[in-house]
């Protein structure tokens, strides 16, 4: 079944426990969850047993499923999460957000600071 939540996409939780907030969908199974992972979202741990000798047994953490109908996508041009529209741009079928634009759901850029460490690294390295 085809669903309007897709890998990537930046979706809002509408209902449950976590209802309100936002994260990222790192993928949809055909039985309509979607395994999303995101800051402050709860998250399921699970025991691993080593199969292998390098391997690690332990207890490890992994992304919360929601069903598909309890997630909305969120428009990257207006910022609102938005029910998904249908409509064919230049020949293609795309989704579309009730504003109007293409439907391109990616989280929005967050500014990356310059760690002081690797420069002072760098600077080591070039006095020897």
């Amino acid at each position: 079944m085809k669903y309007s939540i897709r890998k990537d996409d930046y979706v809002k939780i509408i209902a449950g426990q976590d209802k309100g907030k936002f994260g990222q969908v790192l993928s949809v199974s055909a039985d309509g969850r979607a395994a999303v992972e995101g800051a402050g979202l709860l998250i399921n741990k699970k025991a691993v047993k080593a199969r292998k000798a390098n391997d690690k047994s332990g207890i490890v953490d992994l992304p919360r499923t929601y069903d598909v109908s309890n997630l909305m996508p969120v428009c990257s041009v207006c910022g609102n999460a938005t029910r998904v529209k249908h409509g064919v741009v230049d020949g293609k079928k795309v989704r579309m957000c009730e504003c109007g634009a293409v439907l391109e759901t990616k989280k929005p850029k967050e500014v990356k600071k310059a760690k002081a460490t690797v420069r002072k690294k760098k600077a080591a390295e070039k006095a020897e």
